[in-house]
């Protein structure tokens, strides 16, 4: 039997939005929810940067790619948070939690995270 890891080569993405901070980017997806509607949202974190993302519909042209080695999101939606934290309340809606998921050691959220952290975030931050 033979076992081959083949990473991934390049990871793209079409859109983006930067909040200025974990706060201001809860509230605007707490802000999504119904009232009174217990929920609980999943983001992710790595290199400092709270983030979260949306695939293309699946399709035959979006398989193709990613069987070439390319990764592409359609939009990517992320802020700055220097420490991590497990779980993220939202102080005007306290029935909605945060779950915020680790990726620091993933092979494709690392080198990804990172990058927006350096050409995104801090390019924004020394304007």
């Amino acid at each position: 039997m033979e076992i081959a890891f083949e990473p991934y080569k390049k990871v793209s993405f079409k859109s983006y939005l930067m909040y200025e901070s974990s706060e201001a980017f809860t509230n605007v997806i707490a802000r999504a929810i119904p009232a009174g509607a217990p929920v609980q949202a999943k983001l992710f974190w790595a290199n400092g940067v709270l983030f979260r993302f949306f695939n293309f519909n699946p399709s035959e042209i979006e398989a193709k790619e990613r069987i070439s080695g390319h990764v592409i999101f359609d939009h990517v939606e992320f802020a700055p948070m220097p420490e991590y934290k497990n779980q993220l309340q939202v102080a005007e809606r306290p029935l909605v939690a945060m779950y915020v998921l680790n990726v620091s050691n993933h092979v494709i959220f690392d080198p990804f995270t990172e990058w927006i952290r350096d050409n995104l975030i801090k390019k924004k931050s020394s304007k």
